[in-house]
């Protein structure tokens, strides 16, 4: 057991500290190269060179509390020519009234109402692929109706992207604190994206490494029509996510960073919010298969449960290892929450978010098998349908 512990310490060590690393070091600022936000890109000589038209996609379902405001921020956006499509998914309130509300004040905000879902498609990603097809920028922004913008944000992300000359950017956003444990769940979900989906590789061939963001996810539109749009992931639920997979493994060069200062989101409304907000996407991100459910229980139960009881049934030397592996976690899990107000706080907090967002899994396993399919927008999708449309 000497051993099995200090291999778990090295496993989890190889495994998150690059990506944590990278958690940090690839954040978005409002200043960038020396150019102040809300200016235009500019190259060394001094000229200044006009970002490209960008056609921010906004689909939407019942979000009246939201959408206002959503739509206002990007509208004042600055620096670039943009063009916001908002999409009316089938709401049954007054979100598409409040979209055409905005429209006649507007004339750069268009507005597609959704009466029917085809057969085939998840609502959203209809959605989305609908507005590109009527876009005409030549970049496209999908984004969700609750994300608050500073006036830059997307100018800056456009330079990164041009500058680096991208075919994906996702950016994640600043999310506003709630409740402690609130905080803790969505701290360590930060955690786990970083460490899922190895961000430290991300700009590297590796192809098991890629990211998307609904909040944001920017795309060249060339390239997304070329490979289909969203009609490979048109049955997937996790679409941001595997917009990326779709880009980066049909050779396009995707990119992500933080956002702090750029963009914001209240993710869930409470802490059981964001326990049931993962109810679609929790057994979606592991393709629907008990196998690979049973092998991420077994993971965390080695690597985050173990290390606690570990002092209880063994003797201190051959518990070392995975003590180690305990608070090897917890400065992990400080250095990504102390820049939240109040951050350091939640240290202590980090079995409960990790305990708390395996419960969430579960959950979203337990209630999907059950009822042999996913509920989303209204609309309920065949577990046999979702499994056989899976992108991979």
């Amino acid at each position: 057991m000497f051993w099995l512990g200090w291999i778990v310490f090295a496993f989890v060590a190889l495994w998150t500290i690059p990506a944590i690393i990278a958690l940090a070091v690839k954040r978005l600022l409002p200043y960038e190269s020396g150019l102040s936000a809300g200016r235009s890109l500019t190259n060394d000589a001094g000229p200044q060179i006009p970002l490209p038209k960008i056609s921010v996609i906004v689909p939407a379902r019942n979000e009246e509390a939201q959408i206002r405001n959503g739509l206002t921020t990007l509208l004042q956006s600055t620096g670039f020519d943009v063009e916001v499509i908002a999409v009316d998914d089938r709401s049954t309130d007054s979100t598409g009234c409040i979209m055409d509300e905005i429209a006649t004040t507007d004339r750069r905000l268009k507005v597609i109402h959704i009466t029917d879902l085809p057969e085939g498609w998840l609502g959203k990603n209809h959605a989305m692929h609908v507005a590109s097809e009527m876009a005409t920028g030549e970049l496209l922004l999908f984004t969700d109706g609750d994300i608050i913008y500073e006036p830059a944000a997307i100018e800056i992300a456009a330079r990164h992207f041009v500058e680096k000359k991208l075919q994906h950017l996702c950016l994640l956003p600043r999310m506003l604190p709630g409740s402690i444990f609130e905080n803790a769940v969505v701290s360590f979900f930060g955690l786990a994206f970083a460490v899922g989906m190895q961000l430290h590789l991300i700009k590297t061939r590796w192809p098991l490494s890629y990211a998307g963001v609904g909040a944001f996810n920017l795309v060249e539109t060339q390239f997304y029509r070329s490979i289909g749009g969203h009609n490979p992931i048109a049955m997937d639920i996790l679409d941001d996510v595997k917009l990326g997979k779709l880009i980066k493994k049909n050779g396009g060069k995707i990119d992500f960073q933080m956002a702090q200062k750029l963009l914001s989101v209240r993710w869930q409304p409470s802490l059981w919010g964001v326990v049931t907000g993962l109810e679609k996407n929790g057994f979606a991100s592991l393709n629907y298969s008990i196998r690979q459910l049973l092998i991420a229980t077994f993971v965390f139960l080695l690597t985050m449960v173990f290390p606690y009881v570990s002092p209880l049934v063994l003797s201190w030397r051959n518990a070392s290892g995975f003590i180690a592996t305990a608070i090897l976690w917890h400065l992990l899990y400080a250095f990504v929450v102390f820049r939240v107000p109040g951050g350091l706080l939640l240290t202590p907090l980090f079995p409960v978010g990790a305990w708390l967002m395996a419960f969430a899994y579960w959950r979203s396993a337990v209630i999907t098998l059950r009822q042999g399919g996913v509920r989303w927008r209204d609309s309920f999708y065949p577990l046999a349908q979702l499994r056989k449309r899976l992108y991979y």
